[in-house]
């Protein structure tokens, strides 16, 4: 295992905080006896929005958001902490998983965080959790705006449809 020395720690948070100066969305989150496959699973989640994920010394993220000039963030940080960042434009859909996880396994528990500068907590970050995603936003647009000419195409077909269905019927009893 490789030690730690000072320079490397300093190394390590000047990149960190150069990441997090760049990120869209910090979350922190806490864990506790997440297995190796289910830390592997959420990693993978993560992953698949565009994020990363770290766990962290407490200490060194205290640092990182201090350098960020975000000294609030630090009263989230306690116990096992992973920090969540992404820079994707999604940063709901990131939210989201994560809430989803903490539903379905109850291990993991969003402490807060920063959405584009803003400090949240976790009360806030649930409620973001419950929004609709980005995709989820375009494909009601697209409903919304196709509507009105189905509609319109449907009322224009609908009376000539009930003149073909009275002939018809007129047809068949002529012919009965």
């Amino acid at each position: 295992m490789i030690k730690w020395t000072k320079k490397r720690k300093e190394d390590f948070v000047k990149t960190l905080t150069e990441e997090f100066k760049k990120s869209k969305i910090n979350i922190l989150a806490s864990f506790s006896k997440l297995s190796v496959s289910e830390m592997g699973k959420i990693r993978e989640i993560i992953k698949d929005c565009g994020g990363n994920m770290m766990v962290v010394k407490n200490n060194l993220i205290e640092i990182i958001f201090q350098n960020l000039s975000k000294d609030e963030v630090c009263k989230f940080i306690s116990g096992p902490t992973f920090v969540v960042w992404s820079n994707n434009e999604n940063e709901v859909e990131l939210v989201k998983k994560l809430v989803e996880f903490q539903k379905d396994t109850g291990k993991i528990e969003i402490k807060g965080g920063l959405l584009n500068g803003e400090i949240f907590d976790k009360l806030k970050m649930e409620e973001i959790g419950k929004l609709p995603t980005k995709k989820e936003l375009q494909s009601q647009i697209v409903y919304l705006i196709r509507m009105p000419s189905i509609r319109l195409i449907n009322s224009l077909k609908f009376p000539v449809l009930r003149v073909i269905n009275i002939l018809n019927q007129i047809k068949t009893k002529k012919e009965s």
